[in-house]
């Protein structure tokens, strides 16, 4: 296909400041429909997106013909029923993360996925960020040894109020859990891409900073095939907002302060450097973009959904180690 005809499931934030500028920024994209549950709001994203289409129902956006791929940007309660949905109908599917509410729903989508005619991708977009794949290339090359230890710090202060529109990230049955779902499983990715096939992982989480249905902060354990160890600790609340990736290897070290910002300082026997890499000003923009590219080649896009699956294995052993603190001895 020339241009991939674009339909969107959802129209909160994320679509609107980034997926669909990625969309008319790519000359092989076009999106061409949106679908949202109540009427005034669709008739308003529609007009905003400016797509020819719009649904009230997401089963049709889906079943429709002219519609070649869709981006799912839903909560995560709904991703499975949505992402099978489209599958089945042969549509490419792009699905923001997590992939599912727990592993069992991800392997579902797993199974699904490698007997559709579509492709299927999750949008952990950090995987393309070019501090993170100059952190990989440098680990790759062996410059500072054979990788220890691997830490990620994440803080973000933000806590929508009741009548936000992103309150659901606070709801248990809306979101699957709390911070680590919301963005740990993020910085989780980033530890796959970086140092591979995941032997082990635990961890715990609970309500520290404030009390809701769902974890405000959480801290994860891995240990991986190669004989590293990955933590990634993350909190929603208080008044630091942190996101900082550090790798002690046999040989030196690689610290990026902030992930966004690329700020990486390399120590090795060759010296210490520093490097500037940011992010995209879209984020999205190369995850699409690669995604795009598989469509045309015809193979796995980067982050695929095994990748999702894996993720979230990894945040179901943190729940499951974390039940213990619900309840002391009387």
């Amino acid at each position: 296909m020339s241009v991939i005809q674009w339909g969107i499931i959802g129209c909160g934030d994320i679509v609107r400041r980034r997926v669909a500028p990625a969309l008319e920024a790519l000359p092989d994209c076009k999106l061409s429909a949106v679908a949202r549950r109540d009427p005034e709001g669709l008739e308003g994203c529609q007009q905003e997106l400016r797509a020819e289409g719009g649904f009230a129902d997401w089963r049709k956006l889906v079943r429709n013909d002219l519609i070649d791929a869709v981006y799912i940007a839903t909560p995560v309660r709904l991703h499975c029923e949505q992402v099978l949905e489209a599958l089945h109908q042969g549509k490419h599917v792009l699905c923001e993360k997590p992939l599912g509410m727990d592993a069992e729903e991800c392997l579902k989508i797993l199974a699904a996925s490698r007997t559709s005619t579509g492709h299927l991708g999750v949008a952990y977009y950090r995987h393309f960020y070019p501090a993170v794949r100059r952190v990989k290339a440098i680990l790759e090359s062996g410059e500072i040894g054979k990788p220890i230890l691997v830490t990620t710090e994440t803080c973000e202060t933000f806590l929508p109020p009741v009548d936000h529109p992103r309150r659901w990230i606070l709801e248990k049955q809306q979101a699957g859990g709390g911070c680590l779902m919301d963005f740990g499983c993020h910085r989780i990715e980033v530890m796959l891409n970086l140092l591979g096939q995941e032997a082990a992982a635990g961890g715990v989480g609970g309500c520290v900073y404030t009390d809701h249905d769902v974890e405000d902060t959480a801290t994860v354990a891995i240990r991986f095939a190669n004989g590293a160890n990955g933590v990634v600790s993350v909190t929603r609340g208080g008044t630091i907002e942190r996101d900082t990736l550090h790798v002690q290897g046999t040989g030196g070290s690689l610290r990026v302060d902030n992930l966004n910002g690329g700020w990486l300082t390399v120590k090795s026997d060759q010296g210490t450097r520093q490097e500037t890499l940011p992010c995209h000003a879209n984020p999205h923009l190369p995850l699409i973009e690669d995604f795009c590219r598989a469509i045309a080649e015809d193979r796995p896009p980067a982050v695929d959904a095994e990748t999702g699956w894996r993720v979230q294995r990894i945040i179901d052993a943190v729940y499951t180690d974390s039940a213990f603190t619900k309840g002391a001895p009387q």
